[in-house]
């Protein structure tokens, strides 16, 4: 236990400061991450690098993190993968046993890292979220912390210019799900996984907000 602990946080400390030099990391309201207690990490992914720039952005904290299948039988990413603990999940199907490793997780107070789509998005911006975003945090009780992340649909032309590229990880508020009533659970779930994906579009560029744009700005013009 102690020597994953001490690879986690070599592996912490070298992400950080290899897209720290990589990237002109913003990091923004990261005092909203909690130091203590069980907690969801729910963010964007549209890009292979979402998952280490949230690591390179985040206080340290152990955070386990959630992956596509395919990467188990991919070297060396399975590797690196499984050696910080990641979880593995069959997507496109109810996958009982990563749900459970997950809700193992939350119950050790530890902290589960994901994105609520479910996979990287292809068209560049956000897609519909999944329900298992929801599941989690209602079955485990824990609070939700949305993070937006900006400027990574450019990154790879940055780089063929011999740029930085500019990435802004922006952290929102730490809230909570309403449980769930008796009827029509499916329909409460994804109502409740879409609200997790409008406050994570809020914290993103408006142009990679996809079917969550409307929603977004309707929420910010309505009045308090």
């Amino acid at each position: 236990m102690w020597f994953r602990r001490a690879w986690y946080r070599f592996f912490w400390v070298v992400i950080s400061a290899l897209f720290h030099a990589i990237c002109r990391v913003e990091t923004i309201d990261q005092s909203n991450v909690p130091d203590k207690g069980p907690l969801i990490m729910a963010s964007n992914h549209l890009h292979f690098f979402d998952p280490p720039l949230v690591l390179a952005a985040s206080p340290y904290r152990e955070i386990t993190v959630l992956a596509a299948e395919k990467w188990a039988e991919t070297w060396p990413v399975n590797w690196l993968l499984k050696s910080i603990g990641a979880i593995f999940v069959h997507r496109g199907e109810v996958d009982r046993e990563a749900l459970n490793k997950c809700l193992a997780v939350l119950e050790r107070d530890g902290i589960l890292g994901l994105a609520p789509e479910g996979t990287r998005s292809r068209t560049g911006t956000m897609q519909r979220a999944k329900p298992g975003v929801a599941y989690l945090a209602i079955k485990a009780d824990v609070p939700i912390l949305p993070i937006g992340i900006s400027g990574q649909n450019q990154m790879l032309a940055e780089w063929k210019r011999l740029r930085r590229p500019h990435i802004v990880v922006r952290f929102g508020r730490v809230f909570k799900l309403q449980p769930l009533h008796r009827r029509q659970k499916g329909e409460q779930l994804q109502e409740r996984s879409d609200e997790v994906m409008r406050s994570i579009a809020a914290l993103v560029n408006e142009d990679l907000r996809g079917v969550y744009t409307d929603s977004v700005i309707e929420t910010e013009s309505t009045p308090c």
